[in-house]
C-alpha cells in the first residue's frame, strides 16, 4: 500500500535528519466555528526553507526518482518528502521530468486527481505568482482533510461551488476525465478573460490570470486569484491558507505569538486575495 510505504520512508528520513521537522517548537491557535473552523500555526523552521542557492534550470536535479528523499514513484509523478514540512507526512508530488510550475500538463493533473481519490491525499497547487517558490511542477501533499471540507457544497451535475466559502470558487467533480477536462476548460476561460487579473508579490500584474487548486477525493476546487499577498497579512497566501490552515514563520509579537490573529481577520485575508462569488459567473 503506497500510503504505508510513504509514511515509513518519511519517518526514516525524519530520524536521519534529512527532514527538518520540530513540532515541539510549533504553536497553534484553533478558531472553531460551525461555519468554517480555521487554524493558525507558528512553525519557525519554515522560515529557513529559502536559505541556500537554487538551480534555476533543474531545481530538483536530474532523475528525481533517484533522490534520497524520494518516497514513491508513480506513473508520471514522483513523491518527495518536504524537507521543512508544515506537519507530519507533508510531501510534494512532482513531475518526473522537469518543466516549469506554471505549465500544467493534463496527464499530470489527471494523475494528481486520481491519487487524491484513490489514496485520500489532500493536494494543493500553488503557481509562481500564488505562493509557489519551486519552479519544477509540483503539488503539495497532506494526509489530513482540509478544513474547508466541512462546508456544504452545491453541486449540479459535474460542478458547482461552495457557497459559504469566503472567496469565489468553482467546485468540479464527476469522473476523473470529466473533472479534469472541465478544469482545463475553466483555466482556458480564465486565461483569456479581460476581467480577471492577479497582482503578484512585486506589485505587478501577472502575464495571465492565476489561480489556486485544491484536490480531495473526487473534487477539484478552482479558485481564481486576485492577489498573491494580502493587505492583511504581509506574506504570500497559498493553497494551505485558502484551505483554512494559516501558517506564520515568525511570531507577531515577542510576548504574544498570535497577536491580532482572529477569525474575522483570517476570513478577510481569504476575501482579499480572491474574487467574489458573484465574479465566478463571468467564467
Amino acid at each position: 500500500m503506497p500510503v504505508e510505504e510513504i509514511k515509513q520512508k518519511w519517518d526514516r528520513l525524519w530520524e536521519e535528519g534529512i527532514i527538518h521537522f520540530y513540532p515541539e517548537e510549533n504553536k497553534s491557535l484553533a478558531l472553531k466555528d460551525e461555519y468554517f473552523s480555521l487554524l493558525v500555526e507558528y512553525a519557525p523552521e519554515r522560515a529557513k526553507r529559502f536559505i541556500g542557492e537554487k538551480n534555476e534550470h533543474l531545481p530538483l536535479g536530474e532523475e528525481i526518482w533517484k533522490r534520497k528523499d524520494m518516497l514513491f514513484e508513480f506513473d508520471n509523478l514522483v513523491m518527495l518528502a518536504n524537507n521543512r514540512p508544515v506537519k507530519l507526512y507533508h510531501s510534494i508530488l512532482c513531475s518526473k521530468e522537469h518543466h516549469i510550475q506554471n505549465e500544467l500538463s493534463f496527464i499530470e493533473i489527471q494523475e494528481a486527481s486520481e491519487l487524491a481519490e484513490r489514496y485520500g491525499f489532500r493536494l494543493f497547487l500553488n503557481l509562481l505568482g500564488t505562493a509557489a517558490t519551486l519552479n519544477h511542477f509540483h503539488t503539495q501533499v497532506l494526509l489530513e482533510p482540509f478544513h474547508l471540507e466541512d462546508l456544504p457544497c452545491e453541486i449540479n451535475g459535474n460542478g458547482g461551488r461552495i457557497p459559504k466559502y469566503p472567496g469565489g470558487n468553482i467546485l468540479i467533480t464527476g469522473s476523473l476525465k470529466e473533472r479534469c477536462s472541465r478544469l482545463f476548460d475553466f483555466i482556458d476561460r480564465l486565461t483569456h478573460s479581460d476581467y480577471f487579473y492577479t497582482v503578484i508579490k512585486n506589485g505587478r500584474r501577472s502575464e495571465t490570470p492565476l489561480f489556486t487548486l485544491l484536490f480531495w477525493m473526487d473534487k477539484i476546487l478552482f479558485i481564481p486569484r486576485k492577489k498573491e499577498v494580502s493587505y492583511f497579512m504581509d506574506s504570500m497566501v497559498g493553497g494551505l491558507e485558502l484551505s483554512g490552515h494559516f501558517l506564520i514563520a515568525a511570531p507577531l509579537s515577542p510576548h504574544n505569538t498570535f497577536e491580532g490573529m482572529n477569525r474575522e481577520k483570517l476570513i478577510d485575508i481569504i476575501k482579499d486575495v480572491t474574487f467574489s462569488q458573484e465574479d465566478m459567473y463571468r467564467l
